[in-house]
């Protein structure tokens, strides 16, 4: 009958609730001790730490792969230092590295740190979602675990090649300046692991007949 279907609907539905609650619910906190005592990985349980940039650098320079190894099983999240009152960013590089899933940004301002986040999330079709590299969520042969700091040999050299013409067309000989055509240029930025960047500097020049 149609109330025993009913009554069997809401005796599944209980018995589903603890399981659904455990799926979407991860406590988040900030660390009350140190940070180092904060980032042991229990076998049973998944958090989310919330650390400031400086926290971040002190426990990445001395414990980069405990961070890594945190960041397998739980989430960590990065928040912005209180006193960059002028809505300006730190480097998001150190927390992707590292494994962080949430990088907080200050976006009432522009600059590098937005630049690479635009640039990070144009990954994977542009749907906002990144997975992380099999290095940063799975440990070695040796069960070991990456470490960020770890200097590595260079497997793949990228080179970039602009070529193009036409702008010049949309210029005057004396546009910009009355006694020399204008130089143009454009930076393209490489970041990868290390938090290395390569600027390169790509001179277009305009010879105008």
């Amino acid at each position: 009958s149609d109330s025993d279907q009913q009554e069997e609907e809401e005796e599944a539905s209980e018995e589903q609730k603890p399981v659904y609650k455990r799926l979407i619910t991860i406590h988040a906190g900030k660390p009350k001790g140190s940070v180092k005592e904060e980032m042991k990985v229990a076998v049973d349980k998944v958090r989310r730490l919330s650390l400031s940039e400086q926290e971040l650098d002190r426990t990445c320079s001395s414990n980069s792969q405990d961070v890594v190894r945190f960041t397998q099983r739980n989430l960590l999240r990065i928040y912005p230092k209180r006193t960059r009152i002028n809505s300006s960013n730190y480097k998001p590089l150190i927390g992707w590295t590292h494994g962080a899933q949430m990088i907080a940004f200050n976006m009432q301002g522009y600059g590098k740190s937005l630049w690479m986040m635009h640039g990070m999330f144009r990954a994977n079709g542009g749907c906002r979602y990144v997975k992380k590299p099999n290095f940063l969520m799975k440990k070695g042969f040796h069960e070991e675990v990456f470490d960020p700091r770890k200097k590595l040999p260079v497997k793949e050299t990228l080179k970039a090649m602009y070529m193009g013409d036409g702008w010049r067309l949309d210029f005057s000989h004396t546009h910009f300046d009355a006694y020399s055509p204008p130089d143009f240029y454009t930076k393209m930025f490489i970041v990868g692991k290390g938090e290395k960047m390569k600027s390169v500097r790509l001179l277009m020049r305009f010879i105008f007949e």
